[in-house]
């Protein structure tokens, strides 16, 4: 089989390491210097950060990435039926425009159970908004899924560092003398292809998101509101809930920000009065915000991996010293879209890294 090494470990990486290993046509093996277990987890490696829901990120003139969603969400909804230790919850989802759309959202006409809301149902500062079946991701549980998939099909994961692309190489699996072929590197490694040599890709820049989680086990929908007062409630679907957010783009800082909290707390709040239970419905904002805040399981920072032209999906070809090619195959750059994109994109690095494989064979 053709040897293939994944370079990153977050939900693009190994949701392409899967599409690659399970095909029967390639021994793939994952490089990262953060995965799903291990003891390190930096707020550039963005996966376990997330989130994370199915909520779109295309715009209605964007038809590419639509795609990308649309085949992604009936993926992921087969996964909630058929695989519930996957992580994956079907629940119910609302969209919240401060101003409305010119058009209804693309995504309102592929989506089970949309529903516009009535003038009667839309909360203060908001002009449209928008109901269906979504899909809520616990981030943990799902990325080691994907890592315990991976292995039990055959591939093995490396918890190592690397500073060049193509010091990925080393890792590939082994061939037999009379029958090897150069390996074909995948590179997935989001914010790292800013520093990584080899790449250094100046466009890729982070968006720091700060979010909480709470016990909040009555909450039971995701609410997303968009504009000047941004601001998410992704239940896990294990009583925990994730609260947002921020999304400052260029922003390096990890610490959280205590002012922010505050902020995302008294938001999210008015998004969801289920946060609390019914019978501190009656008190005043500061108690609640207080009692919210006693419920905290974790306040985090990370970065999504941004990129200036959108995400980097392509095949490279590069040469380590005077003889030696290398195949390299760049998805990178999905920004806050990761998860809702993450098995299409599989799809498609599968096909470039098919291609690849027939010019290796031939050459």
């Amino acid at each position: 089989m053709q040897p293939v090494v994944v370079v990153g470990a977050g939900v693009i990486g190994l949701s392409v390491a899967n599409r690659l290993q399970e095909s029967g046509r390639f021994h793939v093996i994952v490089v990262a210097e953060n995965v799903p277990g291990g003891k390190s987890r930096s707020a550039k490696w963005a996966s376990p950060w997330a989130g994370a829901h199915w909520r779109a990120w295309a715009t209605n003139a964007d038809r590419e990435l639509q795609a990308m969603e649309t085949q992604t969400y009936r993926a992921m909804l087969a996964i909630a039926a058929e695989t519930p230790e996957a992580g994956i919850h079907v629940a119910p989802g609302l969209d919240l425009f401060e101003t409305a759309p010119e058009e209804p959202p693309w995504y309102a006409s592929i989506v089970d159970d949309a529903c516009e809301l009535s003038a009667e149902q839309l909360p203060a500062g908001v002009a449209y908004g928008l109901q269906y079946t979504t899909l809520l991701i616990d981030v943990p549980t799902y990325l080691e899924y994907l890592s315990r998939r991976f292995t039990l099909s055959g591939g093995a994961i490396v918890n190592r560092y690397i500073g060049h692309i193509l010091d990925a190489v080393q890792y590939a699996p082994k061939q037999p003398p009379a029958r090897a072929t150069a390996p074909i590197i995948v590179n997935c490694t989001g914010l790292g292809s800013r520093s990584l040599g080899g790449v250094r890709d100046n466009a890729v820049y982070p968006s720091r998101g700060q979010t909480i989680v709470v016990n909040a086990p009555n909450a039971k929908r995701s609410i997303t509101q968009l504009g000047s007062r941004f601001g998410y409630v992704i239940p896990r679907g294990n009583g925990t809930v994730v609260l947002g957010g921020t999304a400052d783009k260029h922003q390096w800082d990890c610490e959280p920000d205590p002012q922010v909290t505050q902020t995302i707390i008294r938001r999210c709040l008015e998004l969801e009065p289920e946060l609390l239970p019914a019978n501190a419905r009656t008190l005043d904002t500061n108690a609640k915000a207080r009692m919210l805040g006693e419920n905290i399981v974790s306040v985090n920072v990370g970065l999504r991996p941004m990129r200036d032209g959108g995400v980097r999906l392509e095949s490279q070809i590069m040469c380590s010293g005077c003889d030696k090619v290398f195949t390299v195959v760049h998805c990178y750059g999905h920004g806050g879209f990761g998860y809702q994109s993450s098995l299409a994109y599989a799809d498609k690095v599968f096909a470039l890294v098919t291609e690849a494989a027939g010019t290796v064979l031939n050459s």
